[in-house]
């Protein structure tokens, strides 16, 4: 039984990567959301399934780009966009929704201004897919379910360039990047109190002024 445990632990440590980045689409190809802050290769990527899979919008998120300290543009969701119309997405079928800075968790504040933003669509939709940066994968789902508990949400993660998924213990860049989204994962699920959806508190993870 020990040897049993021992070997299934050992494999299941090996597969924590491949684990944490899922790419599981849905069949709906209206919209593909993209999370602006990844890097060139990951977003060249979103945009080739885009064009592969017949997608008829693309949306942008993210917040301050506080990578830089006068950066060209304001948000990720923002550079990403330009990003995309500089490698051929044509104008109509590019959206970009940026998010402000909040005390909130900026995937999950992405994902609700995106909600908002869909909510005046028609007809509404009863899936959406989402791109994101490998490991990063699985947190984002989590998140995204939280913000549309109604959509079925489906996930593309982008191959890592640093490192192999399947070896990530062997690189110190994969060794930070599972450990970090365990830990990101590990929050979400015991730790994570969103609000209300459509309150104050669900965006910025203050109340409002007055309220208690």
């Amino acid at each position: 039984m020990l040897l049993l445990l021992s070997l299934g632990g050992l494999y299941l440590f090996k597969q924590l990567a491949v684990l944490l980045a899922p790419t599981a689409p849905t069949t709906n190809r209206t919209y593909l959301v993209v999370e602006g802050w990844q890097d060139e290769v990951s977003l060249l990527s979103a945009l080739a399934i885009f064009q592969a899979e017949g997608y008829q919008y693309m949306i942008t998120t993210g917040g301050p780009n506080f990578r830089y300290l006068s950066p060209a543009q304001e948000t990720y969701a923002e550079q990403a966009g330009e990003f995309m119309l500089q490698h051929g997405l044509p104008t109509e079928q590019l959206i970009v929704i940026p998010s402000a800075e909040s005390a909130q968790e900026r995937t999950y504040l992405s994902a609700v201004m995106v909600r908002e933003w869909l909510a005046s669509t028609t007809p509404p939709i009863t899936s959406l897919n989402v791109h994101t940066s490998h490991v990063h994968a699985r947190r984002t789902r989590s998140l995204y379910r939280r913000a549309f508990n109604n959509l079925d949400i489906g996930i593309y993660a982008a191959s890592p360039q640093s490192f192999d998924l399947a070896r990530w213990w062997q690189s110190s860049e994969g060794a930070k990047s599972v450990i970090t989204e365990l830990i990101g994962n590990a929050w979400v699920l015991c730790c994570f109190q969103p609000g209300e959806p459509g309150s104050h508190y669900e965006k910025w993870a203050v109340e409002k002024s007055g309220q208690h």
